[in-house]
């Protein structure tokens, strides 16, 4: 299987890594706010709605890099991969466009 990137193009809230079933390998990214808050992947084809539930979520601190990484054995996505910020952690509750994303799956 060949790798697949994707990246935003400026600073955003979310990212659509894929739009249909796939293997995330890997989502570095930075977050620019200056308190910490939840980067969230969602098993979704198109972002979903605030309080969606998550497969899988981290915090970041305030202006730091995150590395969220499944080189191992591939997280598989069955709708397809979304990544986020949000103010939550158990549920989405989308937060503002200060989050760089870069992605890797197959």
């Amino acid at each position: 299987m060949a790798m697949n990137n994707t990246t935003v193009a400026a600073y955003a809230a979310s990212l659509v890594i894929s739009d249909h079933p796939a293997q995330l390998v890997r989502v570095t990214g930075y977050n620019s706010k200056g308190s910490a808050q939840f980067i969230q992947l969602h098993d979704a084809a198109s972002l979903p709605a605030d309080t969606a539930i998550p497969k899988c979520v981290i915090t970041v601190t305030a202006t730091a890099n995150f590395t969220i990484d499944f080189a191992v054995e591939p997280r598989v996505f069955n709708a397809g991969i979304i990544v986020c910020n949000s103010s939550t952690g158990p549920t989405k509750t989308i937060g503002s466009a200060d989050c760089w994303f870069d992605a890797q799956f197959i």
